[in-house]
């Protein structure tokens, strides 16, 4: 997957060796991809609402004769 912009998160410090921890390991290769499947997991329990929003609309647009 190609990277977009850069953006800059701060964390404590628990999370950040949690991280290292994860590259280290070899489970993953940056620490952008650890963070990226841990915001893949909170969207699949947590999914934005601006997508609840959209699968509403289009749920009515369907209905339609």
């Amino acid at each position: 997957m190609p990277a977009s912009d850069p953006l800059t998160v701060s964390l404590t410090p628990e999370l950040r060796r949690f991280i290292e921890i994860q590259v280290a390991t070899g489970r993953y290769q940056t620490a952008s991809e650890v963070v990226r499947a841990g915001l893949r997991l909170l969207t699949a329990v947590d999914p934005p609402r601006h997508l609840d929003h959209a699968q509403a609309h289009m749920t009515v647009i369907q209905k339609k004769p």
